[in-house]
């Protein structure tokens, strides 16, 4: 099964809230919609249930994105703290949504090597237990923890965690890496060999320099091309949540399910 969706409130319905984005959701014909606490986590345990169940009845699958200031790495113990708490806070708010997935960062090297990294941060995800599956997301800079084989080695080593595949920050991590279909299809075969289906992933191009993301760019620059993504999940069948992060969200979200449905 394949749902597309946007992360956040689509563009042509800002202004409302989110509910009213889940509705907006539905009427474009997409699938998912992620909720991006990105900045603040404006939901309650009530009111995400009422959202939750909202999204429910329309067909809306949901995930939700934890704040960016996330560092469970890091040299500062109140910013190590700080961080679990909002991974914490956003798991309970997944769960009253009955959300998918909550995706997160979990932080940058912090002058540690990959492996203390690691193993901090995979410390830290244990004091967790939530219904939701707990999104570790590869990340677009070199100074971040989150090449695609650290979030492999997380998901390996915890039941309720899963890699989420950003394929712009792969592509920008490795110097524009993803060049073919099978630079694609290799990817997917590395996160589905794990059996946590369905796959969640992201989807932006991106301007990148030096290993390093710059910013979100339109489909249209083909950086990565995302059309080889589409032929190469109607090819293999993977089960996938794709959630458009372009800075034309909806826009590009329908432009793939459009390459997704072409015969």
């Amino acid at each position: 099964m394949i749902r597309i969706g946007t992360a956040g409130i689509p563009l042509s319905c800002k202004g409302g809230n989110t509910s009213e984005g889940i509705k907006c959701v539905k009427e474009l014909g997409l699938s998912a919609m992620e909720i991006e606490f990105v900045r603040n986590i404006y939901l309650n345990e009530k009111k995400a249930q009422e959202v939750g169940e909202y999204a429910q009845n329309l067909g809306i699958l949901l995930s939700c994105h934890a704040p960016y200031y996330i560092n469970l790495a890091s040299q500062d113990c109140e910013v190590q703290e700080k961080s679990k708490y909002y991974v914490d806070r956003t798991l309970n708010i997944a769960d009253a949504l009955k959300a998918s997935v909550a995706v997160f960062h979990p932080g940058y090297y912090s002058k540690r090597t990959p492996e203390e990294a690691y193993r901090m941060i995979s410390d830290s995800l244990k004091l967790f237990n939530p219904k939701t599956r707990i999104g570790v997301e590869t990340t677009g800079k070199q100074k971040q923890f989150g090449t695609l084989d650290e979030m492999i080695m997380l998901a390996q080593g915890h039941e309720r965690v899963v890699p989420v595949i950003d394929f712009g920050h792969v592509h920008a991590r490795g110097g524009g890496c993803i060049k073919t279909k099978d630079d694609f299809l290799r990817i997917l075969n590395k996160v589905d060999a794990l059996g946590k289906n369905p796959i969640h992933c992201h989807l932006s191009c991106v301007r990148f320099s030096n290993g390093n993301e710059r910013e979100h760019i339109p489909l249209s620059e083909k950086q990565p091309d995302f059309r080889l993504l589409a032929e190469v999940v109607k090819e293999n069948g993977f089960d996938l949540t794709i959630i458009s992060e372009s800075p034309l969200i909806e826009h590009d979200a329908l432009l793939f399910k459009g390459w997704i449905e072409e015969k």
